[in-house]
């Protein structure tokens, strides 16, 4: 009994030991294949990482590649940036000079203006002065005649005896004829010098006046002539005025006045007021006519005068109108200031 107890308990323990052996080859088993799965994976991450670290060296080696390629681009960056300044640079003083000679040609376009206008102006004012320093055609033909008629009469009156010259017969004319023709070629002169004048002095005017009134004594016998001059002499020889000024107004009694009849005359009044105001006034005589009071600026032909007083006095007056018992004024008012 005690035998066969102790075989069974003996094949107990050995079954035991098996299923022992069988955990315990079980269990090596299980941590073999884990060893080997550590194994595995431990490679696989050493080869993952040797493959990261080509990739990475093989990046790296991009990288320093490309480091001087993006300091290139990075210069060509700038270059740009600097070129693109200067384009707008170039733009804005392309601009700026454009509209500087724009400023040019538009200033040298109105200085062009100026000197085709301030040439134009001088054109007409010379015209002007032309028309105004003119001695008229017919009163001159009028004037040499009567000259040449006085000195025919002077010579058929003039006899001689035994070498003595002496005339008979009383002269018609208290200007001599040769005195005459001096006065036609001082006149005729300062008018021509007139043009190339800018101002005279009032003085010399009224001398060659004077001579203009004394030849229209010659040739109009019975026309009654006064001149009254209320400046003083200081004065006279003061004021400055564009030269033949006042000639219009003699020439224009002369050519449409009535200075042949016995009551005929020429009342010339030369003043200054208070306001520094300049007057010449003229008075003469002309044909009996029924509506004295019609009033016509260019009736004596003083268009010209006007245009050189709107030209050099342009804040002068001048008046034209008939009065009664056939007398005419024409009146000048310039402001001396």
């Amino acid at each position: 009994m005690n035998y066969q107890y102790d075989y069974i308990s003996s094949s107990n323990e050995l079954e035991s030991l098996q299923e022992d052996f069988a955990v315990l080859f079980l269990v090596c088993l299980i941590i073999s294949i884990l060893f080997i799965l550590l194994l595995l994976r431990n490679w696989y991450n050493l080869y993952k990482k040797r493959s990261f670290r080509k990739k990475y060296n093989s990046l790296k080696t991009q990288l320093l590649q490309l480091q001087p390629i993006e300091q290139q681009l990075a210069n060509k960056t700038t270059e740009v940036f600097q070129l693109e300044k200067q384009l707008e640079d170039y733009k804005e003083k392309f601009y700026n000079t454009l509209s500087e000679k724009d400023k040019e040609i538009a200033l040298k376009k109105e200085e062009l203006d100026h000197q085709k206008n301030a040439y134009e102006n001088y054109l007409r004012f010379k015209n002007i002065e032309l028309n105004t320093t003119r001695l008229g055609a017919h009163f001159l033909k009028n004037i040499i005649s009567q000259i040449y008629e006085d000195l025919e009469d002077t010579d058929i009156s003039y006899s001689s005896f035994l070498g003595f010259h002496y005339r008979f017969g009383k002269v018609s004319s208290k200007l001599p004829p040769l005195k005459a023709l001096k006065h036609i070629f001082k006149l005729l002169d300062y008018n021509v010098n007139a043009l190339n004048k800018k101002d005279i002095h009032l003085k010399e005017e009224l001398e060659y006046i004077d001579m203009f009134l004394e030849l229209i004594k010659y040739l109009k016998p019975h026309t009654s002539i006064e001149f009254k001059n209320q400046l003083t002499k200081k004065r006279t020889k003061d004021i400055v005025i564009k030269p033949t000024l006042l000639f219009p107004f003699i020439e224009n009694a002369l050519k449409h006045g009535s200075l042949n009849n016995n009551d005929s005359f020429i009342s010339i009044v030369l003043k200054e007021d208070d306001n520094n105001m300049l007057s010449y006034s003229l008075v003469n005589s002309i044909e009996e006519r029924e509506d004295y009071k019609t009033t016509s600026k260019n009736s004596f032909g003083l268009t010209a005068l006007k245009q050189l007083l709107d030209a050099y006095y342009p804040n002068s007056e001048l008046l034209n109108k008939p009065l009664p018992n056939n007398q005419y004024l024409s009146e000048l008012t310039i402001n001396l200031s």
